[in-house]
């Protein structure tokens, strides 16, 4: 589930035996966030400077997941990071909490997840500090992720294919014929 107060007590209240997982693209969308307050904080307002355009040009590049960067984009990454030393420790952070979904046990993760804490605490920059609360809060969530490995991903999707048919249908009154259609498109695949 999403990392709302609401859902989960909604779920403690009407399925008590229900196990609550924390889907992890929410988890690593906060971290994402810090990484992005970051580079927005490098940047300020000097996107004109050439040493900063180039930090303007990287946004998307410092999100992306190491497997998935080019070879380009890899060396990209290296001449931002020796201007922006403080950026490169962040999305090494960014990385590592990307990595600790892989891990394979539990037992193992609850460790790594504290390992994870304390590295925040130390961090020398405050964006990823807010993380911790969200964390504490809902960590037995978090880490029954590696007791199920389930993510709502599938079902987002399908949410989003019936909120753009909801946006084209803006104005049609016949509720049969809307619901045949988030049928006929959701079924498809």
């Amino acid at each position: 589930m999403d990392m709302h107060d609401s859902f989960r007590q909604e779920v403690q209240m009407y399925l008590p035996q229900a196990k609550v997982v924390v889907d992890k693209f929410h988890l690593i969308r906060h971290v994402n966030d810090a990484l992005d307050k970051i580079w927005s904080r490098l940047q300020g307002g000097r996107w004109k400077e050439v040493k900063s355009r180039e930090l303007f040009r990287s946004r998307y590049i410092l999100l992306k997941s190491t497997e998935n960067l080019t070879d380009r984009e890899r060396l990209n990454l290296e001449e931002l990071f020796s201007m922006y030393p403080e950026l490169k420790d962040a999305w090494r952070l960014k990385e590592s909490f990307r990595r600790w979904y892989r891990t394979a046990t539990r037992a193992e993760a609850e460790v790594n997840l504290g390992v994870f804490e304390e590295t925040i605490i130390d961090a020398t920059f405050p964006e990823f500090k807010h993380l911790l609360p969200i964390v504490r809060k809902w960590r037995q969530e978090i880490l029954n992720y590696f007791d199920y490995r389930i993510i709502n991903g599938f079902v987002e999707g399908k949410n989003n294919r019936i909120k753009t048919i909801k946006r084209m249908a803006y104005g049609y009154r016949n509720m049969d014929n809307f619901r045949l259609r988030i049928l006929d498109t959701n079924f498809k695949d």
